[in-house]
């Protein structure tokens, strides 16, 4: 029996690292496989995501040697991280055939990402799952050391990022004029800054959190995973999830909970010199820190499970999972009032929404998450705000469906 299902190439360079845009894309390709016949390009993959998709009967097209994502002052001036990339989509002949094969493209944002568009004739429908601009192309936060410091810095690299920003702005042009090619946000808040920074407008279309993987149920696999952590006692520390950057505000996190007699663990962290210096930062003012860097999911959903509370201070996030991920656990999230957290949490409902600086607010919500009435009332209206907003896998890929088909339809029309 035949497969009439549209042949679909989903796309993303990298996945080498489980950030919150792969751990996306894994949770919903499955579910998206079940409306199309599926294929999936990168350029890095670890082995876990790899055999997951197999699994699923979805074919992975990665090189044989894989590509590394530098960064580095020169490769900023240079523009090499994007001409790497660009080098490892065309060499890669099995990507060529799958172009040829599709009959649309899902190409989701992020390092490598938008040098494939250069691949794909104008002709061929494809659709860009856009997440945020790439850090500090657009914005200043990012090229702050992860203390703040460094306030002369934006200026210089802003000026030697002209060859850079030139390159990528170019490849969202391709989207601009093209009747064949849409964009989708991942956010309200990302569509917006998808028109001010490249004037294109585009719809948008949620990330998801699976209620299976973040159950309420506590397995007791979770139980020997917390245990090999050597963490703080359950309830007695705040959870962070993010690399060492002040655009993820983990130094902030730190200082917003001195003095209230609570650890951190912070999921993700940096290399060992800045997991070092962010410790050593700690024990200065009275905050003791725990750094987990490649835990898996179920290690994860130990280190969340047993927190007071997630917290996040980072500025602008696009969509932001951590918040729907504990929202689905039933731990409180409690998150700076900024950015894509507006758009899943409802300060003193499922959550807390605070102003950055706001200490003495900050130190109320810890208090409030403590308090086991607040906690179930939080708890019980985080799954019904997931509900309501249809954050599940399969609302996602039915989304996703209908936007393709509709791109589909349009090129059958035309």
């Amino acid at each position: 029996m035949s497969d009439l299902r549209p042949k679909l190439l989903v796309v993303k360079a990298a996945m080498n690292v489980n950030g919150g845009a792969a751990r996306d894309l894994l949770r919903n390709l499955p579910e998206i496989a079940k409306f199309f016949h599926v294929k999936f390009a990168c350029l890095n993959i670890l082995d876990s995501q790899k055999i997951f998709l197999q699994n699923h009967g979805i074919t992975v097209i990665v090189p044989e040697v894989q590509w590394i994502a530098k960064g580095g002052l020169f490769n900023e001036i240079t523009a090499g991280q994007e001409r790497s990339s660009a080098k490892a989509w065309r060499e890669n002949t099995s990507v060529h055939d799958a172009i040829e094969w599709a009959d649309i493209i899902h190409l989701t944002g992020g390092n490598g990402s938008m040098e494939f568009p250069q691949l794909v004739p104008s002709t061929k429908p494809m659709h860009l799952h856009f997440l945020e601009s790439k850090p500090g192309l657009h914005d200043d936060i990012s090229h702050l050391k992860p203390d703040g410091k460094g306030r002369w810095k934006p200026t210089l690299m802003h000026f030697l990022q002209i060859l850079q920003r030139k390159r990528i702005e170019k490849s969202f042009n391709l989207f601009k004029n093209n009747s064949q090619w849409a964009v989708s946000a991942n956010s309200k808040f990302s569509a917006a800054n998808l028109f001010r920074i490249y004037q294109i407008r585009g719809d948008f279309l949620y990330p998801s959190v699976d209620l299976s993987e973040f159950s309420r149920d506590y397995s007791d696999r979770e139980i020997l995973a917390f245990n090999e952590l050597n963490l703080p006692p359950s309830g007695s520390y705040l959870v962070t999830v993010g690399r060492i950057s002040r655009f993820k505000g983990i130094y902030e996190a730190v200082e917003h909970i001195r003095n209230s007699g609570l650890a951190l663990v912070v999921i993700g962290g940096g290399n060992s010199r800045e997991n070092e210096s962010l410790i050593s930062f700690g024990k200065k003012i009275g905050v003791n820190i725990n750094v987990l860097s490649d835990i898996d999911s179920e290690a994860m959903r130990a280190v969340l499970r047993n927190s007071i509370a997630v917290i996040g201070l980072a500025h602008g996030e696009a969509f932001g999972l951590t918040p729907i991920e504990a929202m689905a656990i039933g731990i409180p999230p409690i998150f700076v009032d900024e950015g894509g957290y507006r758009e899943t949490i409802i300060d003193g409902e499922n959550g807390r929404l605070i102003s950055r600086h706001d200490l003495s607010e900050w130190k109320k919500a810890f208090e409030q998450a403590q308090d086991i009435e607040i906690r179930t009332r939080w708890s019980n209206s985080g799954l019904q705000r997931i509900a309501k907003l249809g954050l599940s896998p399969e609302n996602h890929a039915e989304r996703l469906q209908s936007k393709l088909n509709s791109m589909l339809s349009m090129e059958e029309s035309s």
